[in-house]
């Protein structure tokens, strides 16, 4: 659970010009919704191999 006003990720790059990059690539990865709603969201397994 995150809570109103809590970070939900940080950052970190030892090169300013890939900040950008890294900020546009995460753009939308994240949705929020109000407490208790159901979680509507994809399964993280795409696929599975097996012998």
């Amino acid at each position: 659970t995150v809570r109103e006003g809590e970070p939900l990720l940080t950052l970190h790059t030892d090169d300013a010009d890939r900040f950008a990059r890294a900020q546009a690539a995460l753009e939308g990865a994240v949705e929020v919704a109000p407490a208790g709603s159901p979680y509507a969201g994809k399964s993280i397994i795409i696929d599975r191999v097996s012998a």
